[in-house]
């Protein structure tokens, strides 16, 4: 079944391409003020996924690490851009491409606010807002019988689903005053949980 996409979906891709650079080209720090930026851009390796209950349809999962694909491995990345508000909070938006379970091109875009708490060098947040998911159509498997993820959302050659929020949790650790590692989970309950590992930078 195929739909068109929903005026919705088109205006929070615009908000997402857009949004970013306005603030970037009204708030950047000016380095010769002196003063810290506000601004962080992190990258990350999309690894390994989690599916509590097993593969919709491990028969085409070409990197499953079990017959049922419980873990199964990732091959993509994600980008961040953070924007500082205070000590406890922050905003982030957010872009990853990848090859999913299937080995067929996927990606996401999200936006949304984080609170944070931090310790000497250590640092945990949370997430929440909205996230627009899409991949490449698995009809094209014929092993595959639909899921409850993307349902029959289908435009063209691509599934996609508007989640109004998504949650995420992270913990930074300080390597020194521009460089933090990272890590990150997206816990997709309850069918699926996504790792990500990378670096953030102060701009």
């Amino acid at each position: 079944m195929k739909t068109t996409i929903p005026k919705s979906m088109r205006i929070l891709v615009i908000i997402l391409t857009l949004w970013p650079a306005h603030i970037f080209g009204q708030e950047a720090v000016d380095s010769i003020s002196g003063r810290i930026s506000r601004w962080y851009l992190s990258f990350q390796y999309l690894g390994i996924t989690y599916h509590p209950d097993g593969g919709t349809t491990p028969e085409v999962y070409p990197l499953k690490l079990d017959r049922k694909a419980y873990f199964v491995f990732n091959v993509g990345a994600a980008a961040n851009l953070d924007y500082n508000l205070n000590k406890c909070f922050f905003l982030r938006f957010t872009s990853a491409f990848y090859k999913d379970c299937a080995f067929v091109m996927a990606g996401g875009f999200h936006v949304g606010p984080r609170v944070q708490y931090s310790w000497k060098k250590d640092r945990i947040n949370l997430g929440v807002g909205p996230i627009l998911s899409f991949r490449e159509d698995w009809h094209q498997f014929k092993e595959y019988q639909g899921d409850d993820f993307y349902g029959d959302r289908v435009y063209g050659q691509w599934q996609y689903r508007l989640f109004p929020y998504a949650v995420e949790l992270e913990y930074l650790h300080r390597i020194n005053d521009h460089l933090e590692f990272q890590y990150s989970l997206i816990p997709g309950a309850p069918l699926v949980f996504t790792s990500l590992l990378g670096f953030r930078f102060r701009l």
